[in-house]
Order: structure tokens, then sequence, then C-alpha cells
């Protein structure tokens, strides 16, 4: 997932949110945040937050992100009450990933430990080729595998839902038409600055949203721009 935005983008989005439309408007972030920074935000109309809890740190097998309460513990400051994240699991067949039960029971323990809500987590589902060249089984096998990880969450009892695009899905599963969990709730992300939850390539059995990312471009690196159902 993409860690942009920043003064340049707020001033953009400033244009838009004269017109409320019916939209939640949203920042995603996997760097740390300042209060400052998420008070900005929310001054601006960027009423939800989401942060990634968990990556995929292939080295480690995944690890909850460092920046994850401390961010947390910042947009709750700032005030902040309607708080996702998201997980980038950790997979690939050359990395000795951690089960994904055992991904989520850290996070789990990092939720008790912290005394967070959170509302909903976010499956992170993209291809890494630059760092842990994750989702590296083939096309078949990756199904196979992203099935384990959608009944982890399931058995988990967390409220989930899918996070990916239409390019993601066919590079990972070789067709935009292969169905993973449509019943999931989707985000998904096009870069097209268009403050909608229009789904114009249809992907992965989905063909509605809750939430778009579109907005990938900023000058501080800090956040991604969304919008989701109010």
């Amino acid at each position: 997932m993409h860690q942009l935005t920043g003064t340049i983008v707020f001033a953009l989005a400033l244009l838009f949110l004269n017109v409320t439309n019916g939209l939640r408007y949203a920042v995603d972030s996997s760097a740390l945040v300042s209060v400052d920074i998420y008070r900005k935000a929310k001054g601006q109309g960027f009423k939800k937050a989401i942060i990634r809890g968990y990556q995929e740190a292939c080295s480690k097998g995944g690890q909850v992100d460092p920046m994850f309460v401390k961010s947390y513990s910042n947009a709750r400051a700032a005030g902040y009450t309607d708080i996702d994240m998201y997980w980038f699991p950790c997979s690939g067949a050359n990395n000795n990933c951690k089960s994904f039960d055992t991904q989520l029971s850290e996070i789990a323990s990092v939720f008790q430990a912290n005394s967070m809500e959170i509302g909903r987590i976010w499956v992170d589902i993209e291809w890494d080729t630059r760092y842990c060249n994750n989702w590296n089984y083939g096309a078949a096998n990756n199904l196979v595998v992203a099935r384990e990880l959608i009944k982890a969450i399931q058995v988990s009892g967390f409220k989930y839902g899918i996070y990916s695009s239409p390019g993601e899905w066919a590079n990972i599963f070789g067709s935009r038409g292969v169905v993973l969990d449509n019943t999931a709730p989707l985000w998904f992300a096009t870069f097209n600055n268009v403050e909608t939850l229009t789904l114009t390539t249809p992907f992965g059995g989905w063909t509605s949203a809750i939430g778009h990312q579109y907005i990938d471009k900023s000058a501080s690196g800090l956040f991604d721009l969304n919008v989701f159902e109010d």
C-alpha cells in the first residue's frame, strides 16, 4: 500500500470537501503520524483513519508494525473515533512466514494490551516484488493460500474486509475474474482522483465497493486519500 499525502494533497482535497455527497473521507498511512498532522487532517474533513497494523516483514515472518500503537494513540488524541487497521500479511514460498493464525494472534494481542478500538481489519492483498516477493506460489496456489488466509480471519472473529486493485488481483491470481471472498466488503485502489465508490473495473466477483483509495500523491509521504460509505 502506497504511503503518500501531505500539504499539497490536503490543499487539493479542500477543493472537493466543500460538498459532502454522502461519503466519509479517510486517510490511511503506513508511517508514524503525529497528533498535529492527524488533527489537521480531521479539521479538513477526513473523519476516518486507517493505520497499517501488521507488516509482512518477511525476514521476521511478519510482525506488528512498530509504529502502529503510537500512530493509533496519536489519531485518538487528535479526536478520531472511526479507526480501522490494515494487515499486510507475510506470504511467499521463500519466506519463513508465521502462520496466518499466528499473525492474527499477534494482532489480537496488541489490541488487547493497548485497549484498542478498531472497527475493521482490512486484508491487504497486493504483490510486493521489490522486497519480499510475496504471493509467488503461482496463480492457482496463490488462490489456495489466500483462501487459507480468509479462513483464518473468519475463524478469528474479527470484522474484516479486503483491500486490493484490479491490477494487483490479476497479477496475483492470474485473472481479474477469480473470486476469493466477494461477500467481504471491498476497499479498492484506483488512483484517478475521482471521489466516488464507482468500481469502474470490477474484479474478484465484486461489482460494488464501500471504499475507494483515489489519490496516491503527496509532499509528506504520510497519507493516501480515500472515500468510504458514510
